[in-house]
């Protein structure tokens, strides 16, 4: 997806690292499928200084429910929409220095965490957190790209979510913003199985896919985000977009991109929730998931 402009979120290593490392007494399954589908993003992570502010705006907003989980360090909580397994949110304290936010990790399906993470720093990437074994979901691995974009790994034990449409509430894409998208998509179709190609026609703009379906785009970022390192942005699919903009100002949040046609057909807004993190919505035209559209 493109972008007219962008806010920047960013979250410091040190409190990725925490989260990572966060000890889980058990995690609930991603799914049942047993399936494994390197490239696809499985799930989503929420850092946030205030669990409590971050549950009431996600529950009003999408209608998700929450289950604590008990950990040794920090607060934690699984988010479930209609019964599923949709994100974990875990609150902790943020470094108080500028660039330092509230945000949401991707995690990537790849078939050997190891491999993965041996190959991305070979090719200049960072371990924020090495790779780790979390009881109940798979081992994982979070790291930030050659351009700082920040992402994880995961191989999980009970297998990926299937390429079902994503409901209302639940998430639809992801995409990535970096200053050098040619370079980040032979980084990212390397380490993750997938096959990049440009999007619509355009050099600067590309997609990913593996298993015959889209799994995220990779776009430049705008000429005025200055010294903005690069970072991936989830959305969330939303019934009509200017009720969930207005939802979201409603809830405590603010409006970082107002909602615009993008070149899909879908109708796109970013947001940026009471704890400083951002967050794409989509309204889809159909019922065909955005992966096979795209």
């Amino acid at each position: 997806m493109r972008f007219p402009r962008l806010t920047a979120v960013l979250l410091g290593a040190a409190a990725l690292t925490g989260a990572a490392r966060a000890a889980h007494t058990g995690f609930p399954p991603i799914s049942t499928t047993g399936a494994s589908l390197p490239g696809k993003p499985v799930f989503t992570q929420l850092v946030t200084p205030s669990l409590a502010d971050a549950e009431r705006f996600y529950g009003g907003m999408f209608g998700w429910t929450f289950r604590d989980v008990p950990t040794s360090h920090w607060h934690y909580a699984e988010a479930m929409s209609d019964g599923r397994n949709v994100a974990s949110l875990i609150e902790r304290p943020l470094p108080d220095r500028p660039g330092v936010h509230a945000s949401w990790l991707v995690f990537f399906s790849v078939a050997d965490v190891d491999r993965a993470v041996a190959e991305a720093r070979e090719r200049g990437a960072r371990v924020l957190a090495p790779a780790r074994d979390v009881p109940g979901l798979g081992r994982e691995a979070v790291l930030s790209d050659p351009e700082g974009g920040t992402f994880a790994l995961l191989h999980a034990v009970s297998g990926d979510p299937a390429d079902d449409a994503a409901a209302q509430g639940e998430w639809i894409w992801s995409s990535l913003h970096t200053p050098a998208p040619a370079t980040a998509a032979g980084f990212y179709a390397s380490l993750l199985g997938a096959t990049p190609y440009s999007a619509a026609g355009d050099a600067n703009h590309f997609v990913l896919a593996s298993q015959n379906f889209a799994r995220a785009s990779i776009n430049p970022l705008p000429p005025r985000a200055g010294s903005v390192p690069a970072h991936w942005l989830r959305f969330v699919r939303v019934a009509d977009i200017a009720a969930a903009t207005a939802k979201a100002q409603a809830l405590g949040g603010r409006v970082a991109v107002a909602p615009y046609v993008d070149h899909d057909g879908g109708k796109v807004a970013i947001v940026i929730d009471p704890t400083g993190a951002a967050l794409g919505l989509l309204e889809w035209p159909d019922d065909a998931p955005a992966e096979t559209a795209k």
